[in-house]
């Protein structure tokens, strides 16, 4: 008896919903070897520039979440075409002011600089300094608007007497904007995950030889996942397709598996019975 592909659809959709979900772009990183984590920069940020445009003003205003897996949400009390698009972590809005006319503040361009499914290979972090003590650089290749490619240079100063909660808006040119924000967030973490402030020279190994290992044990926990899941769809597949099996047959090499947890328990039982048996000879009394 053959199974319908309407069975063998379930199974393959299981699979790959179990697959690891990877983001292009996360707030705790590594930088040639250098640990980074601004999470602390997390959350709604501004920045704007004005300049004088006679009779009028024109004005650059930033928004932008750096570690939002979502993006920025929608601004109350704007009009749509004025909303920055869905799932954009760094956008852009060029204004026009002129007090004298009956819409004083009108937004005449919304660019979307960075968006939360740019491609990894867009993003390229860059320490600054000696064992990043300067910083970090966070250059963004983005999508196109109106013709031009556009683009991000973003400038993390570290600075332990820093206060400022907001960045700096340098400047835009036509496809590229450039941002500075002085925090000691932007500091290298040492081994212990504070910020180590650029001081150290075992910052750079330290933070390898940590991050390393953790990320070793990650990708291979994900290998072993992705591997299993391949094995038994790959298994099912051919039983059902060589075999016209069904139910429990479509496992593969269902014996083993069947006895795995009977393996484990006599593995237990051994261990402990063995534990037991240790503990239990410093209280036996001489029959002599």
């Amino acid at each position: 008896m053959r199974l319908s592909t309407r069975t063998s659809t379930p199974l393959l959709v299981l699979a790959l919903s179990a697959l690891p979900q990877v983001y292009p772009w996360s707030c705790s990183f590594t930088a040639s070897n250098i640990p980074y984590d601004l999470d602390p920069l997390s959350g709604l940020r501004y920045a704007s520039r004005s300049s004088s445009t006679p009779p009028t003003t024109s004005e650059a205003r930033v928004m932008f979440d750096l570690c939002s897996e979502s993006g920025i949400n929608r601004e109350g009390g704007v009009a749509d075409e004025d909303q920055c698009p869905e799932r954009t972590r760094v956008c852009l809005k060029l204004l026009n002011n002129k007090p004298s006319a009956s819409d004083p503040e009108r937004i005449t361009a919304v660019v979307p600089i960075w968006k939360v499914d740019t491609p990894d290979d867009s993003i390229s972090t860059s320490p600054i300094g000696k064992n990043g003590q300067d910083g970090l650089n966070i250059y963004v290749q983005g999508d196109d608007y109106a013709g031009t490619r556009q683009s991000l240079n973003l400038t993390l100063h570290c600075d332990q007497s820093a206060s400022d909660p907001e960045p700096t808006l340098v400047s835009y040119q036509p496809g590229l904007l450039s941002l500075e924000w002085s925090t000691p967030d932007a500091c290298p973490r040492n081994s212990e995950g504070d910020s180590d402030g650029g001081g150290g020279n075992g910052t750079e190994g330290n933070g390898k030889s940590g991050v390393g290992f953790f990320g070793f044990l990650k990708a291979l926990f994900w290998l072993l996942v992705i591997g299993l899941i391949l094995y038994f769809a790959v298994g099912i597949f051919y039983n059902h397709q060589q075999y016209s099996a069904k139910g429990w047959d479509l496992i593969p090499h269902r014996d083993f598996w069947r006895d795995v947890p009977v393996l484990v328990q006599d593995l237990l039982s051994h261990m402990f019975s063995g534990i037991r048996g240790g503990g239990g000879r410093g209280g036996y009394n001489s029959l002599g």
